[in-house]
């Protein structure tokens, strides 16, 4: 990964209220986002997971439709891949998890 774990989230979320503010829905801003970070030689897995959970994120937090987006997070995180993320990201995996959690929780009271 190019950013470390908290400037790669805030920079999608950034990119987030950008979409938000041009009228995209949770469905189009998903893959605009992704497209804003894919084309990197360094995309990885991890950022991958890490910009979908961000994105989920952003959207509950906003209120908005999860049915797109969750379908397409659902067979992102598993867990292999949360425990790979979580490696790869080091001594950022810890926040990773954290923020896992924060989705989960929110998205249970939904």
């Amino acid at each position: 990964m190019i950013f470390r774990y908290h400037e790669l989230r805030d920079y999608v979320c950034e990119d987030f209220r950008r979409f938000c503010s041009m009228g995209f829905n949770a469905e189009q801003i998903l893959p605009a986002v992704l497209d804003e970070y894919r084309h990197g030689e360094d995309f990885s897995t991890a950022e991958n997971v890490c910009i979908h959970l961000f994105v989920a994120l952003n959207c509950v937090e906003e209120g908005m439709e999860l049915h797109g987006i969750a379908e397409k997070l659902a067979p992102i995180l598993t867990e292999d891949s949360i425990n790979m993320t979580r490696l790869l990201l080091g001594e950022d995996g810890t926040a990773f998890l954290k923020d896992l959690e924060r989705f989960r929780s929110m998205t249970a009271k939904v």
